[in-house]
């Protein structure tokens, strides 16, 4: 589910306009990223708790070609 899918959701169970629920949506989430930015934790009861991770410098991991599976084989 998407952002335009859940706020469609929330639009027809409350019998608000698609707009106003997807700012809404957007408003809440971009709530949500500023303060685990911040280094707050958010908890949202019968949901979930969100915090964020710091990578500790740690390497990325890198692509390996040979499982690409778009590539197309000849």
């Amino acid at each position: 589910m998407n952002i335009a899918e859940l706020s469609e959701v929330i639009a027809k169970e409350h019998r608000l306009p698609k707009g106003f629920s997807r700012r809404i949506l957007k408003t809440v989430l971009n709530t949500m990223r500023k303060e685990l930015k911040r280094g707050h934790l958010v908890r949202l009861r019968n949901f979930g708790t969100f915090r964020a991770r710091r990578s500790h410098g740690k390497r990325r991991a890198k692509f390996d070609d040979s499982k690409n599976f778009f590539k197309i084989h000849r």
